[in-house]
């Protein structure tokens, strides 16, 4: 079974570049809730709004089985996976915000 990371359309320089945007976000990340299939993820206040509209942006680029819904009003980002083979990488990006849960 191939991995969903393995779709990954990022060099390693951008790959890089994504995987130092999740710190920074993460550094904003109040709450995560992994549940199988999504990935729930609530920011603090004041986080960087920008940098979270280009990790999207290049997410959707590289990985487009990723889902992304984000209500700015709870600053509330909402990512899904559609197929069971794809929930790893959920994990992966819930550790490249610094969260330690698994559904």
């Amino acid at each position: 079974m191939e991995l969903p990371i393995a779709e990954c359309r990022l060099d390693l320089a951008r790959l890089r570049e994504q995987r130092d945007r999740y710190g920074r976000l993460g550094t904003k990340v109040e709450e995560t809730v992994r549940e199988r299939g999504r990935l729930t993820v609530r920011l603090r206040a004041g986080f960087d709004q920008a940098l979270l509209r280009e990790a999207i942006a290049v997410e959707r680029e590289c990985c487009p089985f990723f889902n992304f819904e984000y209500t700015p009003e709870r600053r509330l980002l909402e990512i899904g996976v559609d197929a069971p083979e794809q929930d790893a990488a959920l994990d992966a990006l819930a550790f490249a915000l610094g969260a330690n849960t698994s559904p």
